[in-house]
């Protein structure tokens, strides 16, 4: 059977600040950056394991201090100092390797290797850790090789892995270059001890790495190490008779910042006010100090306690509370056992409701997180079964979509499972599927030539698909890297792209815990390169977004201060606001006078009937889905106006059925009116929307029915000169200057109605609420 990997790691990093550290070159020259580099490297080591390291434990040892502070020190192992036993990294070690200057003696590497087993051996005795130690230092100081086998056994025995960082080592081609042409008398020490080192650490299977590289490596973002535990272990239920053993795990969540710990600032007042009393007291005396470690936490704990309002001595304990819910002014008690008496029951299961086409299911219906589904492992029959269905869901195009309920009396939640196959794998992945409330709808104008609601004017010509196609091709992903061979590769990769959000957070948190007086860091350039485009990429499509702004040109509108008129006129009494709505632009009146007091001053004054326009008709009107006869009118600009939903051709049709129905049921002028204001309006919004063609078909069509017949009064009616009389004109067609959908020119316009019609006198003005008995019924409904 096979043995798991341990997922915690035991570590001990040791640093050499001895005084090989800051000696002086053979060319005279000091190298203090080797230990600045060395400080680096084990800070970012550190940070690394205190952000993505969870569970790692790690020690600090220090070669070439002055003191000696280890539990071997009796033993002769001089020069070596403990600075922290394995334990959860901490702000406070950080902080320790922020100030820590270099030492003033020399110690031993092999000596600093061998306190390192020792600790951990006492850390991780008969627990299951990974053990690793990490060498940082530059090889300038002597090294004892005596007895070398016995550490090479401890090493295997234990099965420690080893990782030396050297400091201003050469490269491996590089020093085999120089066993050539030098003979070993002629090396210098550090020489030496770096070939030594290599050797060494081949010998226990260990790995070493010069300074540079290890700080590239480590300064890269990465993902935290998880454990991967089941969601789910059950069966796959096809139907009754056929069902697959499977195991799901979580494949993808979405990560959210991790939340942040109060602390009392009083308690950290004390504690650091006691440790310097401490340090005053004991002259920076380890053992004594440790001995009087102030004893106080810093954590702050909330406690919560109930009191009646009638009785607020007696505190109420939590078990003799009730839940309550209101209903209307009444509070109704709800307890633990209505609540499970009521409470939603169901068994676990992961059942196939049943099989769509996988087009069916865009990508964006993905909800929540994403699953991953395996055959049961050591399993055979189970294995093949999965696997022949999966491969003919693949075949066949299709998805599943199942009930999934993940624990006993759980929540269920309809899902869908997608096939995947992989050289040496194959799975199922879960998504939830969305419900009707998860739906956002948007809508906006149809572009498509192959659509027949796509408005003429809204249709690209070629040159502008082409200009588009060319910019969706020079800024594509999937071929803007090149591997080491030249071919194309995907660029942001998710696998190797990190959450920029996250990364600069560890980062601000970080410099502040080292730095608290100072300001948060600037966005590091690694993260300003995921959120930025890549330079690279513009410069490559610099001439197709050029092309593409060129084919869609922006141009700037003049002020609106006038709407079209009845019949191509624009005057109108008063300003037009104007604004964008569901795609289209919309005009409003603005009345003024409200704004204005008697004085002249730029207080606002409040109108009287501020709510004189206020009705029942308005409050509902976002759902009016036809046009009525108690107000067309109204029905008709709300429909239009609808933002969940595109009515614009369903209204434009109903509205011509209302206005010929009004005609028609007319007795004699009674509706004429009521017919000429949806006409109206009808016009403006057919303008509104670019539906000329629509409005001047219909215009003609009801020429042709009441031009000369039975309904001629009524033609003569609205297309009589009465400006004088209501203050409107004549109905007419939408030409080119009102619209840019409409194709009928001024000398077309004039031709319609150049036959003469007799001046029409208008009918007093009745009661143009005269409402069919049917739809009075439908109100009082």
């Amino acid at each position: 059977m096979a043995t798991t990997i341990p997922l915690k790691e035991a570590v001990v990093v040791i640093l050499d600040i001895g005084l090989g550290m800051t000696s002086k070159d053979g060319d005279g020259t000091t190298t203090s950056s080797s230990i600045e580099d060395a400080l680096r490297s084990v800070t970012l080591l550190y940070q690394q394991k205190l952000i993505y390291g969870k569970k790692d434990q790690l020690g600090l040892v220090l070669i070439g201090t002055k003191g000696t502070k280890n539990n071997l020190q009796d033993d002769g192992y001089q020069h070596i100092t403990v600075v922290s036993d394995i334990e959860e990294p901490s702000i406070e070690t950080l902080k320790y390797l922020e100030n820590l200057a270099p030492g003033e003696s020399k110690g031993d590497v092999i000596d600093s290797l061998i306190v390192a087993m020792d600790m951990l051996i006492r850390k991780t005795e008969n627990k299951k850790y990974q053990k690793r130690i990490f060498l940082v230092t530059n090889a300038r100081d002597p090294i004892n090789t005596e007895d070398l086998s016995i550490v090479r056994d401890q090493f295997k025995k234990i099965d420690v892995k080893l990782n030396i960082i050297g400091v201003d080592f050469l490269e491996e081609t590089e020093e085999n270059d120089m066993d050539t042409s030098i003979s070993n008398k002629n090396k210098s020490l550090k020489e030496k001890n770096e070939i030594f080192l290599r050797e060494f650490a081949e010998s226990v299977d260990g790995v070493l790495v010069p300074v540079k590289q290890a700080l590239e490596m480590m300064s890269f973002f990465r993902s935290q190490s998880v454990m991967t535990r089941t969601s789910f272990r059950g069966a796959l239920e096809i139907t009754p008779e056929l069902k697959i053993p499977v195991w799901g795990y979580l494949k993808m969540k979405q990560q959210l910042l991790p939340t942040l710990k109060k602390i009392s600032s009083l308690a950290q007042q004390q504690i650091e006010q006691k440790q310097q009393l401490n340090k005053d007291k004991n002259n920076n005396d380890g053992e004594e100090e440790e001995e009087d470690k102030p004893n106080i936490t810093l954590d702050v704990n909330q406690e919560v306690s109930y009191y009646s309002i009638t009785d607020p001595d007696n505190e109420i304990l939590k078990p003799d509370l009730l839940k309550g819910y209101k209903y209307g002014k009444s509070l109704i008690p709800f307890s633990k056992i209505d609540e499970d008496q009521l409470k939603y029951s169901s068994s676990k299961c992961l059942k196939v409701v049943g099989f769509t086409d996988r087009k069916s299911i865009p990508i964006y219906y993905n909800m929540g997180n994403t699953e991953v589904f395996v055959s049961q492992p050591g399993d055979k029959q189970s294995e093949e079964a999965l696997s022949s269905f999966i491969h003919a869901l693949i075949e066949t195009d299709q998805v599943m979509v199942v009930r999934y309920v993940k624990t006993m009396n759980g929540s269920p939640y309809l899902g869908y499972m997608i096939p995947h196959v992989k050289s040496d794998y194959v799975c199922l992945y879960y998504n939830h599927l969305p419900l009707a409330d998860d739906i956002r709808h948007y809508q906006f104008p149809p572009i498509s030539p192959k659509n027949p609601l796509t408005r003429k004017s809204n249709i690209p010509n070629a040159e502008q698909l082409e200009a588009t196609q060319q910019l969706i091709d020079s800024m594509d992903l999937m071929k803007s890297e090149f591997d080491e061979d030249g071919d194309p590769i995907q660029m942001l990769k998710p696998r190797f792209t990190y959450n920029p959000l996250l990364q600069h957070f560890y980062q601000c948190l970080h410099h502040k815990s080292l730095h608290p007086n100072t300001q948060i860091p600037k966005l590091d350039p690694v993260i300003a390169e995921y959120i930025n485009p890549d330079q690279v990429i513009l410069n490559k499509s610099k001439q197709s977004i050029k092309n593409f702004a060129d084919k869609f040109p922006l141009t700037k509108t003049t002020a609106f201060s006038k709407t079209p008129a009845i019949s191509g006129g624009n005057a109108m009494i008063g300003g037009v606001k104007y604004r964008w709505k569901d795609g289209m632009l919309i005009g409003e009146e603005i009345n003024l006078d409200s704004y204005v007091t008697d004085d002249g001053s730029e207080a606002k004054k409040r109108k009287v009937n501020d709510f004189s326009e206020f009705s029942l008709d308005k409050l509902v009107s976002g759902y009016v889905t036809e046009v009525g006869t108690i107000n067309p009118v109204q029905n008709f600009k709300d429909m239009l106006n609808r933002r969940d939903i595109d009515l614009v051709d369903k209204a434009i049709t109903l509205m011509k059925e209302r206005i010929l129905q009004l005609v028609n049921d007319s007795l004699r002028d009674q509706y004429y009116q009521k017919a000429f204001e949806c006409i109206k309006e009808l016009r403006v919004g057919c303008i509104r929307e670019s539906e000329a063609e629509q409005f001047n078909s219909f215009l003609k069509e009801m020429r042709s029915l009441f031009q000369s017949k039975k309904r001629d009064d009524f033609w003569q009616y609205i297309t009589a000169d009465v400006t004088t009389i209501l203050g409107e004109k004549s109905i007419n067609l939408i030409t080119q200057d009102e619209c840019d959908s409409s194709e009928v020119t001024q000398e077309e316009l004039h031709q319609f109605l150049d036959k003469k019609v007799k001046q029409f006198a208008p009918p007093p003005i009745i009661n143009v609420n005269t409402d069919s008995v049917d739809d009075l019924f439908d109100q009082i409904e």
